[in-house]
């Protein structure tokens, strides 16, 4: 498990991608991101 705190270009998960497939190109591999934007977040008050 690898947990990156920001994604937005999506370089670190390419690079470690990347890695990843050098070592074995047979990895099963899942990218799963969450994304909180406070503007899109609503008021629970």
């Amino acid at each position: 498990m690898i947990i990156d705190d920001v994604a937005t270009s999506g370089s670190t998960i390419n690079e470690i991608l990347r890695s990843l497939r050098i070592l074995n190109e047979d990895n099963d591999i899942a990218i799963f991101s969450l994304i909180g934007r406070k503007d899109l977040m609503t008021d629970a008050n």
